[in-house]
C-alpha cells in the first residue's frame, strides 16, 4: 500500500512539474516573441543584417548552401564560427573542428577559428555584433558558456535540425530552444505537425522549406570517394549509431557490439566482390573509450583496420558523396533511414523488435521506415548482402521511389536555401 501512495505521489509532483514548466515556458515564449518583434523593427531600418553560423562538427553541417546563397545577397553580412562540442573527448573535438578547417578552406569559405591552447573564444556579441545566430543543435551543453543559445535570447535565433526527425519525442520538439527561437525551419509539413502536436508554443515558430541536405543532393554531382580496387565491386555502407549503451543515453540501439566482428568478418569473406565503408556516428567513438569492454586502446585499433584493410574504409567526413556512389547501406541511425533514400539504393534497418521501435516513430519516421529491408541478426545482414547487394534482387524500389516523390523534394520548386532565404527576407521586411 505504501508503495501505491508513492507512486501515486510521484506521479502528481510529475504532472505538477510538467504543468508549472509548460506554464514558464509559454510565459517566457511570450516574451521572446516581443523580443523577436523588437528586433525585426530595428533591422528593418538597417542596411544589413549580420548572421553568424555555428559549426562543431561536419557530419552535422547543414548550413553551406544556406551560407553560400547569404554571401551572393546584399542584405546579409555572414560569418562562421567554429564551436567545438564540449560532451566529446578533447581528442575528439580537436579531431572534429580540423575536419572543418579542411572543409572550409577547401571550399574556400572563411571562417572565425578556435584555439584550442589559449581556450580562448571569440566575443561574438562585441567582436561580431550579430542580429541572427544559426545553431546546429537546439541542446543544451553542447557549447562553452560564451556560445550558449541563451546568452542570445536578446537576438533571432534559427535553426535547421541536422537530421531528419523520425522519432516523436521532447527532444526533438519540444526543448527551450524549440520554443524560444525566432525560426525553426523544417523538412516536411509532417514535421510541422508534430511541432504542432508536442512543442509548447504549438509550432508557431516553424517553417517548412525542405531539408538542408536536400540543395546538396539533388543539385551538386557526387564524387567518387571510394578507395580505388583491382576490380569493379559492389559498395557497401555500414552506419552504426552512438548509443551502446543504455546507461549513458535515452535510446539504445546496441548493434555494434554485436556487429563490430561480423562486419570486418564480411569484408574479409567477400573481398573479392565487396567493398566496405564504415561510417560511425561522430560520437560513436567516444562512447567507445568510455565502455569497459572497449576503451581507447580498443577503438582506436579498430578504427584504424577499417582504414586499413585493401576493401575497407573509415569514413569520417561529409556522407552525399558516399551515399550517392554507394550500392546499398546498412545502419541504425534514425537520420540516415531518411537521408540515404536520396540515392535510391537498397538499404537495410538493423533492429531486433521492429514494432517496438517504429511505436516510438512519427508518422514520417515509419513511412520511411517501411521502405527500409530490417535485419534482426547475422542471418538477415548475410542474406541482405548476398541476394539484394550482390544478386540484385531488390523488391523494395518502388517504395523508395513513392518515399522520395512524396517527402524527400523541397517545397515551392526551389532549393531549400531559397526557401530560407526568402522567408528571412520576407520577415525582415525586404521583399
Amino acid at each position: 500500500m505504501r508503495d501505491f501512495e508513492d507512486m501515486k505521489l510521484g506521479c502528481f509532483w510529475e504532472k505538477l512539474r510538467f504543468c508549472c514548466k509548460k506554464q514558464c515556458y509559454i510565459l517566457f515564449g511570450r516574451i521572446m516573441e516581443y523580443r523577436h518583434e523588437v528586433c525585426v523593427r530595428r533591422l528593418q531600418k538597417e542596411n544589413q543584417v549580420t548572421v553568424v553560423f555555428f559549426a562543431m562538427c561536419l557530419s552535422m553541417w547543414r548550413y553551406q548552401s544556406l551560407y553560400e546563397r547569404m554571401m551572393q545577397n546584399r542584405h546579409f553580412r555572414v560569418y562562421i564560427v567554429l564551436a567545438p562540442c564540449i560532451s566529446f573527448t578533447d581528442e575528439q573535438q580537436r579531431k572534429d573542428i580540423q575536419v572543418l578547417r579542411d572543409y572550409f578552406k577547401k571550399h574556400g569559405v572563411c571562417y572565425i577559428d578556435y584555439d584550442f591552447a589559449s581556450e580562448r573564444c571569440i566575443d561574438i556579441r562585441k567582436d561580431l555584433r550579430p542580429d541572427i545566430l544559426f545553431y546546429p543543435q537546439p541542446y543544451k551543453s553542447l557549447f562553452r558558456p560564451e556560445y550558449d543559445s541563451a546568452n542570445f535570447y536578446d537576438k533571432l535565433l534559427c535553426y535547421y535540425p541536422y537530421a531528419f526527425w523520425t522519432v516523436l519525442g521532447e527532444w526533438s520538439y519540444n526543448m527551450a530552444f524549440h520554443n524560444f527561437a525566432w525560426k525553426l525551419y523544417y523538412s516536411t509539413e509532417l514535421h510541422r505537425q508534430d511541432a504542432i502536436q508536442l512543442s509548447f508554443n504549438r509550432g508557431r515558430n516553424v517553417v517548412v522549406v525542405g531539408y538542408p541536405n536536400a540543395d546538396i543532393f539533388l543539385n551538386e554531382p557526387p564524387i567518387d570517394v571510394w578507395k580505388p580496387q583491382k576490380s569493379k565491386k559492389k559498395r557497401l555502407i555500414w552506419a552504426p549509431h552512438f548509443t551502446i549503451s543504455q546507461e549513458r543515453s535515452f535510446v539504445c540501439h546496441s548493434n555494434f557490439l554485436w556487429m563490430a566482428d561480423l562486419m570486418l568478418d564480411i569484408a574479409f569473406r567477400y573481398s573479392d566482390c565487396l567493398q566496405l565503408a564504415f561510417k560511425p556516428h561522430p560520437r560513436l567513438l567516444t562512447e567507445l573509450y568510455l565502455h569497459p569492454e572497449w576503451g581507447k586502446e580498443r577503438a582506436d585499433a579498430y578504427y584504424s583496420t577499417w582504414h586499413t584493410l585493401e576493401n575497407t574504409q573509415l569514413d569520417e567526413d561529409e556522407f552525399k558523396d558516399l551515399f550517392m556512389t554507394s550500392d546499398a547501406m546498412i545502419h541504425d541511425c534514425g537520420s540516415f533511414a531518411v537521408e540515404y533514400h536520396y540515392s535510391l539504393k537498397p538499404v537495410m534497418y538493423v533492429l531486433q523488435d521492429k514494432q517496438a521501435y517504429t511505436d516510438t516513430l512519427s508518422q514520417f519516421g515509419r513511412k520511411a521506415i517501411e521502405a527500409h529491408y530490417i535485419g534482426k541478426c547475422q542471418d538477415d545482414i548475410i542474406n541482405f548482402i548476398k541476394d539484394i547487394v550482390l544478386d540484385g534482387q531488390d523488391v523494395m524500389l518502388s517504395m523508395r521511389q513513392k518515399f522520395y516523390q512524396e517527402y524527400l523534394l523541397p517545397p515551392n520548386g526551389k532549393q531549400v536555401a531559397d526557401n530560407t532565404i526568402d522567408d528571412l527576407l520576407k520577415s525582415l521586411g525586404r521583399i
